[in-house]
């Protein structure tokens, strides 16, 4: 039987993901659901028999990618290079991404998306960025997406 899950369940697990591997969020791959397990607490409840019945089978869990793993800085540079039309405003940008990448500091382009009013666009286009991460790691783990 194949593994199925809705995209936008994956998504938002995967987005919340940590890089930590003794807790975070897992998919189990008898139901197709996520699992959040950390400190005791299962799927964000504080329920002792939960938790210890879904880490008792935390081994036959997929453990879920952690999103951070993307490059921020990267996808600053191709929104800035591929989504900015405005020569001026793309220049702006182009300055705000490497001072960010330099400073390993995000804040400062986001910064600059702010001020030239680029919000929606850059959200956009980093949720695009995530829907084909989760697609990519999909594929790779032989999972199904359910549109």
């Amino acid at each position: 039987m194949e593994l199925t899950v809705t995209l936008t369940d994956l998504m938002d697990a995967i987005d919340r993901e940590s890089e930590f591997d003794d807790y975070g969020y897992f998919l189990d791959p008898a139901t197709g659901v996520t699992h959040f397990l950390w400190d005791g607490r299962a799927d964000e409840v504080d329920d002792d028999a939960a938790f210890e019945a879904l880490s008792e089978r935390v081994d036959e869990f997929i453990k879920l990618p952690d999103r951070s793993l993307t490059d921020l800085y990267d996808r600053a540079e191709e929104f800035t290079a591929q989504q900015v039309a405005d020569e001026r405003q793309r220049a702006k940008l182009a300055r705000a991404c490497r001072k960010a990448r330099r400073k390993r500091a995000i804040g400062l382009f986001l910064g600059e998306i702010t001020k030239l009013g680029l919000n929606a666009e850059q959200r956009a286009y980093w949720d695009a960025c995530d829907e084909g991460f989760v697609r990519r790691w999909c594929a790779e783990q032989g999972i199904a997406i359910e549109e």
